[in-house]
Order: C-alpha cells, then structure tokens, then sequence
C-alpha cells in the first residue's frame, strides 16, 4: 500500500469523526468548565474554620480562586465557539492566565494555613484550553506570548502554597496545552498539502485529456492543410507559399506536444476515450462471488457532448464505480445512470453496501472527481443516500460549454 493511500485513509476517517466532534467541542469544553467550576465553588465553601487547624479564618479572600476561575469558564466559553479568530483567542490567552496570576499576587501575603490557596481546578484547566487554541489558530509571536503568560500562572501557585517549586513540572503543563492545537494545526496543513496534490494530479490528467482533444483539431487541420494543397483552383502563388508552412506547422505543434504529454502519462495510463457512451457501456458487469453487479443506464446524446464534458463524466463514473466496488461492504449491486440532455448532464452512482468504512470527502478519488466537476462549472456530492445502506455520488455538469477556464 503506498503512502498516498495510507494517508488518504487516514484523513478520510479523521475527517469523518471529526465532522461529528465539531459540533459537540464547544458545548463539550463549556460543560467540562462550568462543572469544574461548581465543584470549585464547592470545594470554597466547605472550608474548614479556626477550630479545625490553625489557619486564617474564613473570608471573601477564599472564594478568590472560584472568582478567577468563573473569569476562565467565561472566557473559554466564549472563544470556544469555532467561528472565533486568533485575535479573540489571543484575548482570551492573556485575560486567563492574567486573572490566574491578579489572584495569586493577591493571595500571596495572607496567611496560608494548612492548605494555603491552591490553584482551582477551572483555572488550570482554563489555562490549558487556551494554550490549546492558541497552538492551533494564532501566530507564532501570539503562541508565545500565551505560553509565557501561561508559563508565570503556573508559577504562580508557589505564591498561593509555597510548598515548592518544579519548573519540569509547570513545562509539562504548558507542554501539554499547546501539543493537542499544534498536532491539529499539523494535521490541518496535511490534510490541505494532501488536497492541493491531488488537486494538481487531477488537473495534470485533465491536461492530458485536453491534449487529446487539442490534437485531434490539430490533426484536422494539419489534413484540411494537404488537401488545399492539392484541391486549390486558382493557385494562387501566395497560398501554394503559404500552406507548406501551414502544415509545417501543425505538424511542428502536434510533435512537440504528444512528446510533452508522453512524458506526463503514467505507463498503462489509457488516453482519452473517443466515445463516452461505449466507455460508460462498458462499465456494466454481471455478479460474480464477491463482487456485485454493476448496471449502467445512459439517455441522451453523450455522443455529441462535447469532449472535455464526455471525458469528465465518463471518468466520474469510472472513478465512483472502483470506489463502490472497493469499499461498499455487503453491496449486491452498483448502479450508474447518466442523463444528457441540451442543458446538462446528471451522473448518478448508487450501491446498497455497507459503506461506513469508505472515504468520506477524504479520499484521493472523490477528491480529484470535485475538481473535474468544478473546472467545468459543475457540481458532485457523495455520501450516505439517506434512506438506508448504501452510498451515493451525484454530479451535474454543463452539456455546453461547460468550462469557462477561470480558476
């Protein structure tokens, strides 16, 4: 198995989950602080008095720690959400760790007892979210002025209980903070590198394509050329001039560019199909053990498509067939329907498998079909049909005139 593949099927099932994640990260991190800050508050308020151990007695300073910590929830929930920016994380990133640090120079000259004031549980965990989010949205300069920050609130417990002080241990904290937003940082500028690859070998296939079609209007000019040749009435010495060049020409520009796109063409690769709708025929194959059978319907005149639209969706086709054959787990049948008519043409591509353990907007194949689709001006979404089992791809493009060349 190639690397390709490997990560194309990691990122598939990572994107898969964490589409669900999503949507349940910010209620999920606004419940986990709210919780620890209600058990906080509890924690203030069964404080042992003076008569349990020597220490101070019991007053607004103890409940410091429960009101920095409501600071942190408020923040937290508010940068949560993932439509916030790295300049909102960056406010959060200083206003937690700054409130942690106001209250233990605050606390630092009472009297500490037996416990002293411990940093609470939502403000450390405040402290960690926001190192978190900022490794994964800010900049470097803003992901170092969190950890800094992050850094002196950490220490900052020594003023509140100095019973000790372990710099290993407060890097470790702010280590641990920042490594789950850098590694989906790192995994974001993965998954877009990954993206943009096969987006480039797709547009190099569809070059290749197009070379197909270029050369064979290349082709006929080079033959409209030789018959002027020989058919030219009058003879004018101009043309009979003109016209060896002419050919010369063509001949010139199909040469150079089959060496180029020769050169591009995996070996085995196959050219473009000079008929869609043979191609799209071909596709259909009864069951065998272990393999479903594939049905195709084609209506309309795929014929007359124009080339560059003909290639796309008979290569749609080809790619959603391979997919549903190699990952619909249980199918016992796959089937492909193609409508042209004057307007457009709609591929559609059905199984009844078991398709949770296929690519999900991940893979290399859907990948590269969206972007065929798209230079076309067209459309293509897969996924789930909805109903029950089973996997569906839909695409739409343009009869006519499809592409207008613009990225």
């Amino acid at each position: 198995m190639s690397r390709t593949t490997v990560l194309s099927r990691f990122f598939a099932a990572f994107d898969q989950r964490s589409r669900t994640l999503r949507h349940f990260a910010a209620p999920g991190l606004s419940a986990m602080m709210i919780l620890l800050w209600v058990l906080d508050l509890r924690a203030a308020l069964q404080i042992p008095t003076v008569e349990d151990w020597p220490g101070p007695p019991t007053g607004p300073m103890d409940f410091a720690g429960a009101v920095s910590g409501a600071v942190c929830v408020l923040a937290v929930v508010l940068v949560s959400v993932p439509r916030s920016g790295p300049r909102a994380t960056l406010a959060a990133g200083i206003a937690v760790p700054l409130s942690v640090l106001t209250v233990s120079v605050l606390l630092w000259p009472l009297p500490k007892g037996m416990f002293g004031f411990p940093i609470t549980m939502a403000e450390t965990a405040g402290v960690i979210v926001v190192l978190a989010l900022a490794g994964l949205r800010c900049r470097a300069w803003q992901i170092a002025v969190v950890s800094v920050l992050a850094l002196a609130a950490f220490f900052s417990d020594y003023l509140r209980e100095p019973t000790g002080l372990y710099l290993s241990s407060t890097l470790l904290m702010v280590a641990t903070g920042l490594a789950p937003g850098l590694y989906l940082r790192w995994h974001a500028a993965e998954r877009r590198g990954h993206v943009e690859r096969v987006r480039s070998a797709e547009r190099l296939a569809i070059a290749r394509d197009l070379h197909d079609v270029v050369a064979h209007e290349v082709t006929g000019i080079v033959v409209q050329a030789q018959a002027l040749r020989h058919i030219a009435d009058r003879n004018p010495a101009a043309i009979r001039a003109a016209l060896p060049e002419i050919e010369a020409s063509g001949t010139r520009a199909l040469e150079s560019m089959r060496g180029m796109v020769s050169r591009l063409r995996e070996p085995g690769e196959a050219p473009l199909a000079s008929n869609p709708a043979e191609g799209l025929t071909a596709l259909a194959a009864p069951a065998a053990p272990g393999r479903p059978e594939v049905t195709v319907h084609v209506s309309g005149p795929i014929g007359e498509l124009p080339p560059e639209v003909g290639t796309a969706v008979l290569r749609i086709a080809q790619e959603s067939v391979t997919n549903a054959l190699r990952y619909a787990r249980g199918a016992t049948r796959v089937s492909v329907v193609v409508t042209a008519d004057d307007g457009e043409v709609l591929i559609r591509v059905d199984d009844d498998g078991r398709g949770a353990g296929r690519p999900v907007g991940g893979g290399h194949g859907l990948v590269g079909m969206a972007e065929r689709a798209r230079l076309l001006n067209g459309e293509l979404t897969a996924g789930p049909d909805g109903v029950g089992q089973g996997w569906t791809v839909r695409g739409t493009i343009p009869a006519r005139n499809g592409g207008d060349g613009r990225e």
